[in-house]
């Protein structure tokens, strides 16, 4: 137990004081207010209480106990975690508003001021980043996330889950908004993320080269497949023209469309960023529109559509029957769309737009592309050999 000295601070000019409580940690002094008013004659200085010729020494006692046992508890805590408490660490510990027996209860009391602004797809996400997390160490708590922490669950993530370094990037990014919020609400005495680096791993996606692209177009116009992979194929081939993300194309609407081109908000960027995207009509994609419309006017492009599970595993059986050696999901019809225009157009800026990237740095994933085209540039001079 820490050695405490409660005392009554004086004042000259009136009959009372305010018990202040006063200790040191590692020679470093600490002092504060109980707040509690007492007569003078009311204090028991040897026993450090409030006399019971006070008529609230109850309530004043209880008050000065309950700061007794803060100040020892953090003691004991850092004790038993072996942990060195500092003059500063002591104050941050002590002043926390409350406390949690784990990092996943003040995830759960502290989220929605968190996750303030989020889009449902991206706390989804965060739910099942955190999932991770909680099922490696259920009884995690603030001060076990330390640097090493974070080491040994990068290699978790990696040899246990078989995640690849764009995964673990993405979880550890998530992870950290998290741990930054406890560390600035004073929860963490220091921010395990100070000297860790979450590396970024080379971007992978799967996308359609041009003729694989044909084969599918062919396959749609000549309707070969039955009903529930034609309606499938022309959903994705959609996303492929369009550039859309699979819930944007879901919700896209015949309002939103003109002559040339459609206008449309990205659900992912509502909240964050809400900006219209302009994209122009291409030959096909107003062709897959006219043919999934008919003669309606109004109302949802695409209706009654299977759930993404299904139409991603009816893909992989469509790329299997028009022999396309490719895992290809919803995603792959904007990755297709971003590849193409930029093997033909070399414009990363318009793309940008295009894709309703907030940066740059988004769309660089595709500059393979651009790489590509520098090798073949530089053939012009061949002739020259």
């Amino acid at each position: 137990m820490v050695k405490l000295n409660i005392y009554l601070r004086e004042y000259k000019s009136s009959s009372e004081g305010i018990v202040w409580f006063s200790f040191y940690v590692k020679s470093e002094r600490v002092h504060f207010s109980s707040k509690v008013r007492c007569e003078k004659k009311s204090w028991d200085k040897k026993k450090m209480i409030v006399k019971g010729s006070d008529l609230s020494y109850i309530d004043k006692n209880r008050v000065i106990e309950n700061i007794r046992a803060r100040i020892n508890d953090v003691f004991v805590k850092y004790r038993l975690r072996n942990k060195t408490l500092t003059r500063d660490s002591f104050l941050r510990a002590y002043n926390r508003p409350s406390d949690y027996s784990t990092f996943f209860e003040f995830i759960k009391a502290n989220k929605k001021n968190i996750n303030f602004g989020n889009e449902v797809t991206t706390n989804y996400t965060h739910k099942t980043v955190l999932k991770k997390v909680e099922d490696y160490q259920p009884n995690l708590h603030f001060d076990d996330i330390t640097e090493d922490w974070l080491n040994r669950y990068f290699i978790y993530l990696k040899k246990e889950l078989k995640n690849n370094d764009n995964t673990i990037h993405k979880n550890l990014t998530i992870f950290k908004k998290y741990v930054l919020a406890a560390y600035k609400m004073g929860y963490m005495d220091e921010n395990p993320f100070a000297n860790f680096k979450i590396k970024r791993g080379t971007p992978s996606f799967t996308y359609l080269t041009e003729d694989e692209l044909r084969i599918l177009v062919d396959a749609y116009k000549a309707g070969v497949l039955e009903d529930k992979y034609h309606r499938t194929l022309e959903f994705f081939l959609f996303m492929c023209f369009s550039s859309l993300h699979v819930t944007d194309s879901r919700n896209i609407t015949l309002e939103q469309y003109s002559d040339d081109s459609f206008v449309y908000y990205r659900v992912k960027n509502r909240n964050s960023k809400p900006e219209p995207i302009v994209i122009p009509l291409s030959e096909p994609l107003k062709m897959i529109v006219h043919n999934v419309v008919g003669t309606r006017k109004k109302g949802k492009i695409f209706q009654g559509l299977p759930a993404d599970q299904t139409m991603n595993r009816f893909l992989k059986e469509i790329a299997t029957e028009l022999e396309i050696n490719k895992h290809i999901t919803h995603k792959s019809g904007r990755h297709t769309y971003a590849t193409y225009f930029l093997s033909k157009t070399k414009d990363i800026t318009a793309l940008q737009e295009i894709l309703g990237h907030s940066s740059l740095s988004e769309t660089m994933i595709y500059a393979h592309v651009l790489d590509e085209s520098k090798q073949e540039g530089v053939k012009c001079f061949d002739g020259f050999a």
